[in-house]
């Protein structure tokens, strides 16, 4: 891309996840969820050049709670963080249309001092109204205090093999791609919080979430489910 240099990526080449790139959340229950995130070999693991985050129907034990669920979730905290910049994830969805109620793979920004604003490059939900768009969203607070929009793909979907997800984050504007389609814009005049949420640095999250505000399993949801990532980049100018 002209005008953007490349200054960070992991395009999981190696034999395991980059522990000198990533945080693998162990041993946590939050209550945005149904699911245990776990350091586990069979949750979380490279092969092929691809990333596998894989959520499974299994009883575990977290934050001193049982959960029917394990699920993955890597950040970026204390390891890599940025302000403004390209970013951009290759990646296919677990869900179709039949067999992923609950499911709930994203690739999204936070804040390193923990406060306002979240940027949702991608959430790709599940279930037979919600896998075939994928999201856009930025968060001032979790009131929530939020803009989002569901872009539901012309042709087919994305589970149906690996798209490109792509959030230029710049001062006074953020606009979103996806397979380099331009299919949203947040700026100053759409945003009066803009300034005050998106002008400090953000570290990288990557997750799959079974369960929560989009709805929960059913007996149809399919598990192991793999949330399949063939690479992570980002550029700034």
């Amino acid at each position: 891309m002209p005008g953007w240099r490349l200054v960070w990526s992991d395009e999981f080449t190696g034999p395991t996840v980059d522990l000198k790139r990533w945080n693998l959340r162990d041993n946590e229950g939050r209550d945005i969820d149904k699911g245990c995130n776990v350091d586990d070999a069979d949750n979380t693991f490279v092969a092929d050049g691809v990333l596998t985050l894989r959520a499974q129907r299994e009883t575990a034990v977290c934050s001193s709670q049982t959960r029917q669920y394990t699920q993955s979730y890597l950040d970026t905290i204390g390891k890599a963080s940025f302000t403004y910049g390209r970013f951009e994830m290759r990646a296919k969805s677990p869900n179709g249309p039949t067999d992923s109620k609950g499911l709930w793979p994203a690739f999204w920004l936070r804040p390193d001092d923990g406060g306002k604003g979240e940027i949702d490059v991608v959430e790709l939900p599940g279930g037979s109204s919600l896998h075939g768009a994928a999201t856009q969203a930025i968060f001032y607070d979790y009131t929530p205090v939020k803009q989002d929009q569901r872009w539901d793909f012309p042709t087919g979907y994305p589970g149906d093999g690996f798209h490109t997800y792509t959030t230029e984050w710049e001062p006074g504007v953020i606009r979103w791609y996806i397979d380099g389609r331009q299919v949203w814009q947040r700026d100053r005049s759409t945003t009066p919080w803009f300034d005050e949420a998106f002008n400090k640095p953000f570290n990288l999250r990557l997750n799959f979430q079974v369960g929560g505000w989009l709805g929960d399993p059913d007996a149809a949801t399919r598990f192991p489910a793999d949330f399949r990532v063939d690479y992570v980049r980002v550029w700034q100018r």
